[in-house]
């Protein structure tokens, strides 16, 4: 409770000054709905302490830098938001001080095929902001670009996980917005610094003067450019604004953009929610992958806790598979080692979900205080598939042997493995199970098989690891 207490004070003492400039951000997306008819999302982070959000907000057509149209939407009191479900004026659940979501959404109809951009303006920034030079002199200008594609429908790309805002000085931290397309276009997305309003530009201007956020030079402020993850270890306290901006290509046009701004909040030194294991998971193209068999039903457990023993740590995962018709399912349990959970994803996929690339998924750890993002890949494999991707991790030796049979084995997480031994008329001619934590593992087997040729089989519990042809030479 002492430490909740000091950190809304010092946050009290960040946003105070901002009582006429409760907007920490927000971003503007456009849904194709059908011939030249667009439905536009905006959604708006509020600081509590500022004051009440305007029931009414105004967005302007822009194209060939002109405005052509603006109208006027009045907030539904009732609506929930149509990406993460809340309700109109939601708190946000997990973070130390109140910051809300509101939303307004109207339907327009564009004149015809073309580049379209959808503004909107709010004055006037957080005079708390240290890295603008006068933050309450410039406003916020959030846009999103849309081209009207006459022979293919298109709508902009969105971000799938809300903005984390609070996270600790000198500690290295990671966020994903995880930018997503409904069109499967391409993607491109780097941070960028904020823009005000323009009457003779959609797109507004760069506020000048603006800086990156302070960084410790181990951990600048970046982000990936495969998993769009935000990384940064900020070296300094205090309220800090920046932008990451998501652009989307067709057969390499660009076609549109989209763009969050919103305030990063450092707070003094505290502990962050982590996975502890998440290295145990093959990285076979440099980031963490999980492969799942289509037709079986599979799960992937991680280990992760915070050192602050007060902290209950709670799990989540966004991504693509989520929306799909057939979807894994997340979940935790406890360990009863402290805080320490087990986040789970749980599978089972159809041939219908098998795809040529891997889906991006984001896990996200939550302490009350805190949140931390890693990204990694399920890539979703035929049953005829498994054994050509498999067979190397067994990597049996010496093979040919005679008769010792050691497997090294990358477990990231414990369970029983099954090892079996089959003749060449399928007969099983050696079966043992035992237990293993995650980790690195040199299982040996003494076997006193005869000259020949063998198949081992290797199942972890429910799942099926792999089989591999070895040989017998006496």
């Amino acid at each position: 409770m002492k430490r909740i207490l000091l950190l809304t004070s010092f946050v009290m003492s960040l946003t105070f000054s901002a009582m006429a400039t409760h907007i920490m951000g927000g971003e503007i997306i456009a849904e194709h709905n059908g011939n030249n008819n667009y439905r536009i999302l905006l959604t708006m982070y509020r600081d509590t302490v500022g004051i009440n959000t305007d029931s009414t907000q105004t967005f302007d057509i822009w194209q060939n830098g002109s405005i052509i149209t603006s109208i006027t939407t009045q907030m539904d009191p009732n609506a929930n938001h149509p990406i993460f479900g809340f309700q109109q004026g939601t708190l946000l659940p997990y973070f130390p001080y109140g910051v809300e979501m509101y939303f307004f959404s109207d339907t327009i109809t564009l004149p015809g095929p073309g580049e379209y951009t959808i503004s909107w303006d709010n004055c006037c920034r957080n005079g708390a902001i240290q890295n603008l030079p006068n933050p309450l002199s410039v406003d916020m200008r959030l846009f999103t670009t849309v081209t009207v594609d006459p022979n293919q429908g298109n709508s902009t790309p969105y971000f799938m996980v809300k903005p984390v805002i609070y996270l600790p000085v000198n500690t290295p931290w990671q966020y994903s917005p995880l930018p997503y397309d409904v069109d499967g276009d391409s993607l491109n997305w780097y941070l960028a610094a904020p823009h005000e309003s323009s009457n003779s530009s959609a797109l507004g201007d760069t506020i000048n003067g603006y800086t990156d956020p302070p960084s410790d030079p181990s951990g600048m402020i970046s982000i990936d450019p495969v998993t769009g993850t935000i990384s940064w270890t900020a070296s300094m306290l205090g309220n800090w604004v920046y932008t990451v901006v998501c652009e989307e290509y067709r057969n390499g046009v660009k076609i549109g953009e989209i763009r969050r701004d919103m305030q990063f909040i450092v707070l003094p030194n505290g502990n962050l929610p982590r996975f502890t294991n998440i290295g145990h998971i093959p990285t076979p193209n440099g980031y963490p992958e999980w492969k799942v068999v289509a037709g079986q039903n599979q799960h992937l457990t991680i280990l992760a806790g915070d050192d602050d023993a007060n902290d209950v740590v709670r799990f989540r995962a966004y991504g693509k598979p989520f929306l799909l018709s057939n979807p894994p399912v997340c979940y935790q349990h406890a360990t009863g080692v402290g805080n320490e959970i087990k986040a789970i994803l749980q599978w089972a996929p159809t041939t219908n979900e098998v795809s040529a690339d891997p889906y991006l998924v984001v896990l996200r750890l939550m302490d009350g205080t805190y949140m931390n993002d890693e990204a990694i890949f399920i890539r979703v494999v035929q049953n005829s598939e498994i054994e050509e991707f498999e067979e190397p991790s067994l990597g049996v030796f010496p093979n040919p042997s005679d008769g010792r049979i050691n497997i090294p084995v990358n477990l990231f997480e414990a369970g029983d493995l099954t090892f079996k031994i089959y003749d060449l008329a399928g007969k099983e001619v050696y079966n043992k199970t035992s237990h293993f934590d995650a980790g690195n593992h040199l299982v040996v087997i003494p076997s006193e098989l005869n000259s020949g040729q063998y198949i081992l089989s290797v199942d972890q519990n429910d799942i099926h690891l792999g089989d591999q042809q070895i040989i017998i030479v006496k």
